[in-house]
C-alpha cells in the first residue's frame, strides 16, 4: 500500500517535471526560432544616447542686406564608441580614411610629426618655447621618453594603440594621427568624434552601402557654412572650423561641445557669441554596432543671430578687382620696359601684394577692405599646406596688420604741424635748392626727389605749402621739419592717431610705428640724430597700416573729427529681426585746425590730382573732384612701395581711400586703384571708367 502510494507520487512528480521541461523547450523554441529575429533586434536596441544637434549659424549680410555668408545642409562623418577589438577598430579607421582621401575630403591631422618617413617632429619655435622644449613636453604627455625621436615616438604609439605590423609606415602614421586626435578630443561612449565635415555624395554612398564594414561610423546631416562669393572679403568674414581641444577647455562652461563649430578668424570669430546659436538635443537608440535605430526625443536647435556689416558688396568687389588688376598692370608694364631695355632697373616688375581700405568720412564705417593675395575660407583645410608655404602670405590681413612707410602721404601732417605752430603761413615760400645743406658739416645732405631724378639740373623753385604738397617737394618739408623738431611732429601725428589702433573690430590690428627718439631707442637701441628728423618729416622711418592711413585721410576730409573705424552695423535675431546690437558712429577725438591752415592743406591735396600734380595723370578728366597724396616708400633691394591716400568729392567729402601696393614702384602707380573705387562709389558707368583709364573724354 505504502509502496503503491510512493510509486504514484513519483509518477506525478515525473509528469510534472516532464511538463515543465516541455514548457521550457516550447518557450526556448518560441524565443529562438519563432521570435528569434524580433528579440535579437530588440536586444541590439538597448543603447540610449543623448546627441547634440548643431544649430545653423547666423547669416552675414552687407549694408544693403545682400548675403555674404549663409548655411547649406551637408554631411558629416562621426565615429561612435563600439565594443570591438583594437585590431578591428584600427582596420575600420584605416578603411574610413582610405574612402575619405580617395574622395578628396579634407580632414585635420594635427600630429606634430611629418606624414611620411623619415619621420621628424614639425614643431616651430613659439615665444620662449623652443622646438626641443615642445618636443620633450609632447613626448612626456604621452608617457614616452622625453628625448625620443619622432621615429621612436611613432614606435611607442604604435604599441599603445595596438596597431598591426602588417600595416605600412604611412598607414601606421595615419592611424596614429587619427587616434591621437580622438584621444585629444576625449573620444568615448558619450563623446563621438567628428572626423570630417561637408563630405561629398560619393563618400556618403560608400559608407551607407558598406555600413556592415563600418561599425560605429555614422553619417549626419547638419548645416555647413557657405561663403557666397568664395574668396570675396575673406579677411573680413573669416572662417569657421571644428573646435580645438585647447579651445574646448576654455569654452566648455559656455555650453560648447567637442564637435562644435567655432569662428576662427574675422567677423566669424569676433561675433561668435552672436552667430553660434543654441544647440538642440536628440535622444537616440543605437545597436551594439553603433548604428542608429530610433529617435526617441528631439529638441530643435535655435539658429544664431544675423549680422549686418558696414561694407558695400559691390564696392568690395570693385576694390578687390582693382587691387588685383592694378598689381598685374604694374608688372606687365615693367616687363614691357624690360623687353625694350633689359639693362635698366625697372620699378614695379616685382609688384605682388597690397591692400586697400575705403571709409565713410562722416561715420567711420568701412565700406570696403581688400587684401591681395587672398584665400577661400571654404577651402581653408584643403588649401592650408599651400597657403602656409606661400611666401606672399595670403592669410595675412595686410589692411590692418601690414605696416608700411607712409612716404609722402605723411607730408600733409608735417604741413599742419608747421602751420599750427607758426613755423610757416599758407603764403610762406621756401626756395628748393635741390640739396639740403643745413647738416652738411656732419655729412648729411639729403636731396629733393626731382633734383635726384634730373641729375641735379632741376628743382621745384620758390614754393608755398600748397605747392609743396602738389609737387611733393622733399626740400620744403626737410626745412619745416627741422624747424618743427621731432617732438612737435610726434605730437601732431598722435592727434591723428598714427601709430595707434583705429578701433576696428577684427583681431590682429597692428599699432604700427610712429618714429621718434623713444621708439628708436626701444626698437633699435639707437640714439636720435638731427638727420632722422628730416627723414621723419617726409614720412620715412614711420610704419603705419592702411586702415590708419584711411582714418588719417578721413579726419582731414571731415575737417578734424576722428571716427572709430568699424565694420559691424547691427545684429538682428534670425526670425523677426529684433535688434540685438546696434553700432552707432563714435567720434574718438577732435583735431582742432585753423580753417585757413586746413584749407591750404586740402587745396594742396586737391592740386595733386590736377594739372601737373603727382597723380594728375591718373585723375585727368575725372568728373569727380578728388583730393589726395601720393607716396613712394623706398625699400632696399626691391622696388619701392607705392602709397596713395585721398578723399572725394573735394567740396563735400563722402569717402576716403588708402591704398598700398608692395613693390608698386610709386604712389602714382597705386592711385588707379583709388580712382576705380571712387568711380564705382559715385556710379560712373563702364564707358566713363574705360575712357578715364585711357585719359580720354567721354563724348
Amino acid at each position: 500500500m505504502i509502496w503503491k502510494k510512493l510509486k504514484d507520487r513519483y509518477m506525478i512528480l515525473g509528469i510534472l517535471i516532464a511538463l515543465i521541461g516541455l514548457i521550457f523547450i516550447y518557450r526556448l523554441l518560441q524565443l529562438q526560432i519563432v521570435q528569434g529575429e524580433e528579440f535579437k533586434e530588440q536586444s541590439e536596441q538597448r543603447l540610449l544616447r543623448s546627441v547634440s544637434v548643431k544649430p545653423p549659424r547666423g547669416a552675414i549680410f552687407d549694408r544693403y542686406g545682400r548675403p555674404l555668408v549663409t548655411n547649406r545642409m551637408g554631411f558629416s562623418v562621426q565615429i561612435h564608441k563600439t565594443h570591438i577589438s583594437d585590431a578591428r577598430f584600427n582596420e575600420v579607421l584605416l578603411k574610413l580614411l582610405d574612402i575619405i582621401e580617395k574622395n578628396e575630403t579634407a580632414y585635420v591631422d594635427r600630429l606634430p610629426i611629418s606624414q611620411s618617413p623619415p619621420f621628424a617632429f614639425r614643431f616651430s619655435d613659439q615665444g620662449e618655447l623652443t622646438k626641443q622644449v615642445q618636443q620633450e613636453k609632447w613626448n612626456t604627455a604621452r608617457k614616452i621618453d622625453s628625448y625620443a625621436t619622432a621615429e621612436q615616438a611613432i614606435g611607442k604609439l604604435k604599441e599603445q594603440y595596438k596597431i598591426s605590423d602588417e600595416y605600412s609606415e604611412l598607414e601606421v602614421r595615419k592611424l596614429i594621427g587619427l587616434r591621437e586626435d580622438m584621444k585629444e578630443r576625449q573620444f568615448g561612449s558619450n563623446m563621438p568624434f567628428t572626423i570630417a565635415t561637408d563630405v561629398n555624395q560619393h563618400t556618403v554612398m560608400q559608407l551607407e552601402e558598406g555600413h556592415l564594414d563600418f561599425p560605429g561610423i555614422t553619417v549626419n546631416v547638419e548645416p555647413i557654412r557657405h561663403y557666397v562669393n568664395g574668396e570675396f572679403a575673406a579677411h573680413i568674414l573669416g572662417r569657421v572650423d571644428i573646435i580645438y581641444a585647447e579651445e574646448y577647455k576654455a569654452l566648455k562652461d559656455k555650453g560648447y561641445g567637442m564637435n562644435d563649430i567655432l569662428g576662427k578668424d574675422g567677423i566669424e570669430k569676433i561675433l561668435e557669441p552672436y552667430l553660434r546659436g543654441k544647440a538642440g538635443k536628440k535622444l537616440i537608440e543605437q545597436n551594439v554596432k553603433g548604428k542608429l535605430t530610433k529617435v526617441l526625443d528631439n529638441t530643435f536647435p535655435v539658429p544664431g543671430n544675423n549680422v549686418i556689416l558696414t561694407i558695400d558688396a559691390d564696392l568690395q568687389k570693385v576694390a578687390e578687382q582693382a587691387l588685383r588688376e592694378n598689381i598685374l598692370r604694374i608688372r606687365e608694364e615693367a616687363e614691357k620696359e624690360i623687353e625694350k631695355n633689359p639693362e635698366r632697373i625697372h620699378v614695379g616688375e616685382d609688384a605682388n601684394s597690397g591692400a586697400v581700405v575705403v571709409m565713410d568720412v562722416n561715420t567711420g564705417e568701412i565700406l570696403a577692405m581688400a587684401t591681395h593675395p587672398t584665400y577661400d575660407p571654404a577651402r581653408f583645410k584643403e588649401d592650408y599646406v599651400k597657403l602656409s608655404k606661400d611666401p606672399l602670405k595670403p592669410m595675412y590681413n595686410r589692411a590692418i596688420s601690414g605696416t608700411y612707410s607712409p612716404g609722402s602721404t605723411f607730408k600733409p601732417l608735417t604741413a599742419i604741424a608747421a602751420l599750427e605752430e607758426g613755423i610757416i603761413t599758407p603764403q610762406t615760400k621756401i626756395w628748393d635748392k635741390g640739396k639740403y645743406m643745413f647738416y652738411a658739416d656732419s655729412g648729411h645732405t639729403p636731396r629733393c626727389w626731382i633734383y635726384q631724378a634730373k641729375y641735379g639740373y632741376a628743382t621745384h623753385g620758390n614754393i608755398n605749402v600748397s605747392e609743396a604738397l602738389k609737387h611733393s617737394c622733399n626740400y620744403f618739408f626737410y626745412d619745416v621739419g627741422r624747424r618743427l623738431t621731432i617732438n612737435k611732429i610726434e605730437a601732431y601725428a598722435k592727434k591723428f592717431a598714427l601709430g595707434e589702433l583705429t578701433g576696428i573690430e577684427l583681431s590682429g590690428e597692428n599699432r604700427g610705428i610712429l618714429s621718434g627718439p623713444e621708439s628708436k631707442k626701444r626698437l633699435y637701441d639707437s640714439s636720435w640724430y638731427p638727420g632722422d628728423t628730416l627723414s621723419a618729416a617726409i614720412g620715412e622711418m614711420h610704419a603705419f597700416t592702411p586702415i590708419q592711413l584711411v582714418s588719417y585721410a578721413s579726419t582731414l576730409a571731415n575737417r578734424g573729427s576722428r571716427y572709430k573705424a568699424h565694420l559691424i552695423k547691427r545684429v538682428r535675431t534670425y526670425d523677426r529681426g529684433k535688434k540685438v546690437l546696434e553700432v552707432e558712429p563714435e567720434i574718438l577725438s577732435e583735431v582742432n585746425i585753423a580753417p585757413a591752415h586746413l584749407d591750404a592743406i586740402l587745396k594742396g591735396m586737391q592740386s595733386v590730382t590736377l594739372e601737373d600734380g603727382t597723380a594728375s595723370r591718373v585723375f585727368r578728366d575725372f568728373p569727380i573732384s578728388v583730393a589726395g597724396k601720393t607716396g613712394t616708400a623706398e625699400r632696399a633691394g626691391v622696388s619701392d612701395n607705392g602709397v596713395f591716400m585721398g578723399f572725394a568729392p573735394y567740396d563735400n567729402p563722402q569717402i576716403a581711400v588708402a591704398v598700398v601696393i608692395e613693390q608698386g614702384g610709386s604712389g602714382s602707380n597705386t592711385a588707379p586703384v583709388a580712382r576705380d573705387i571712387i568711380a564705382a562709389y559715385f556710379g560712373l558707368d563702364r564707358q566713363q571708367k574705360d575712357a578715364i583709364a585711357t585719359n580720354q573724354l567721354v563724348p
